[in-house]
């Protein structure tokens, strides 16, 4: 009899733990920081062409996107935050044009793992959505969502963008897809990313994650890209990255390609095709990724990727970075000369410094820049010594870069720049000052005990994110002299 009961109890048990596991839409809790807890994305996207003899009407791309992702926090979820910076890069463009040609919003539909729909909400900020998860996530637990998505891409020279290879609108072109999917925002310290999109600065905050893009593109396109890419007969493409905290891709019909070796690591120049001037940026390019790539291998650590495409592109900047794949403008084609080509040299090694500051050791750029764009532009001192310029002649870039900013201190977000003052403090704190403040601790510490700090800096936080806290710390543990100790009072505020 008890026998009986004891295997009717587990049967029950078996039943209803069978039943709780049917209705769950979340699986149990990873190790933090485990491949389990990271996110993946898995789009399926289709690029349609702008017409090329209208540049205001725009291309499109269409797609779904499946986010698989752990609460990583203390709390449990409710709901979950998406970027879609996307509508806000449209609503801008619609800003500065008088016609308004471009339809923000892009979400169309979400579902949880099951096809049931979800109810999002977009936010005044078009990039800030929120969606009901359909029951709560706790603390280490998995879930996914689907998103049925669209976007245009504008006309334009920003992130997300296409753009004619010259002033030719019906000759060959070439697509930017970047922030051109919905993200899951940063959760930290109890509360989502919200940071506003701009484009005359950074704004994003994201940990590593995997991505997987199906991609049909017309037929014609090459499809360059953050990790690898392959073609299938049918013309469809497939683009995988591990690891990266973003993922860009460039499509176009009128590329060409130079290559070369940094180590083992291969890297790509692609310019566009039809000029000598476009090839001549395309040569100074490679060259200087190369050399690039050398410098911080040696300076700071081991690159994590097989490949680093280097893209001439339209922007309206001198380049943009994400890991494994770096933008570099048209403009540089029409300034090849002695002065134009150290330009873009010094450009492309800001560039894929970021390869190692900013994709590997991530940082919330919104509110902290410095970590990233400040080590940047002093990576271009470390390329400059490197290709063989002299600790003078740097010495000299340093001095010219110092400058005053009003809120004395480098490490500010970027709206505290904003809000109460005038000004390029904001590019003269990230771009000059803090560079500046780096340059002087390697004074300071002596250029091998710096070089040691720093090699140590990016081995402990690669694919992690990092804060100015921990900066101060790691250099207060690396050296007790006074001198440093003042010049971290000097650049970074006491509230960090």
């Amino acid at each position: 009899m008890k026998t009986k009961n004891i295997i009717s109890l587990l049967l029950v048990l078996a039943m209803l733990m069978s039943v709780c596991a049917c209705g769950s839409d979340t699986t149990p809790a990873a190790p933090n920081g485990s491949a389990e807890t990271k996110p993946e994305y898995r789009i399926t996207a289709k690029l349609t062409a702008a017409d090329a003899e209208n540049k205001e009407l725009a291309a499109h791309l269409t797609e779904n996107c499946v986010i698989s992702f752990t609460n990583t926090s203390s709390d449990t979820w409710d709901k979950i935050c998406l970027r879609d910076y996307a509508a806000a890069n449209l609503e801008l463009e619609n800003s500065i044009s008088d016609d308004k040609p471009y339809t923000p919003g892009s979400i169309r539909e979400v579902k949880d793992s099951r096809g049931n729909a979800l109810s999002f909400s977009v936010q005044e900020d078009k990039s800030v959505v929120y969606v009901q998860l359909p029951s709560p996530l706790k603390p280490g637990e998995r879930t996914s969502v689907s998103i049925d998505y669209s976007t245009e891409i504008p006309c334009c020279f920003e992130r997300l963008c296409w753009s004619p290879n010259g002033d030719d609108f019906a000759g060959e072109n070439t697509v930017c897809l970047s922030q051109a999917y919905p993200v899951l925002a940063e959760y930290i310290d109890g509360k989502w990313n919200e940071a506003p999109y701009f484009t005359d600065g950074e704004c994003f905050f994201s940990p590593c994650g995997s991505y997987e893009m199906t991609l049909s593109a017309p037929e014609d396109y090459m499809v360059i890209s953050t990790g690898s890419e392959a073609q299938s007969a049918d013309g469809t493409w497939t683009l995988k990255a591990d690891n990266v905290r973003d993922f860009a891709v460039i499509a176009g019909n009128g590329f060409e390609k130079l290559s070369g070796k940094a180590g083992n690591i291969t890297v790509n120049s692609w310019y566009y095709s039809g000029s000598e001037r476009n090839k001549k940026q395309g040569e100074v390019s490679l060259k200087a990724a190369i050399d690039a790539v050398n410098a911080f291998c040696d300076a700071w650590g081991e690159y994590p990727y097989d490949t680093l495409d280097v893209v001439q592109t339209p922007y309206n900047a001198g380049g943009m970075e994400y890991p494994g794949l770096v933008r570099i403008a048209e403009m540089y084609a029409d300034l090849i000369g002695a002065e134009g080509d150290e330009s873009l040299r010094l450009d492309v090694a800001h560039e894929v410094a970021h390869e190692w500051f900013y994709a590997v050791v991530g940082n919330d750029q919104y509110r902290e820049a410095w970590l990233d764009e400040s080590f940047a532009v002093y990576g271009e001192f470390v390329y400059q010594l490197y290709t063989g310029e002299s600790e003078t002649d740097v010495q000299a870039r340093a001095d010219s870069l110092d400058c005053t900013i009003k809120q004395k201190y480098i490490d500010l977000s970027y709206d505290q720049y904003f809000d109460e003052y005038t000004g390029n403090s904001y590019i003269n704190a990230v771009y000059k000052v803090g560079p500046v403040f780096l340059w002087k601790l390697r004074q300071t510490m002596g250029q091998e005990s710096f070089d040691a700090f720093m090699r140590a800096w990016y081995e402990e936080h690669m694919f992690k994110e990092v804060t100015t806290a921990e900066f101060r710390a790691a250099i207060e543990k690396a050296s007790d002299s006074a001198d440093v100790k003042a010049l971290l009072d000097e650049y970074l505020s006491p509230a960090k």
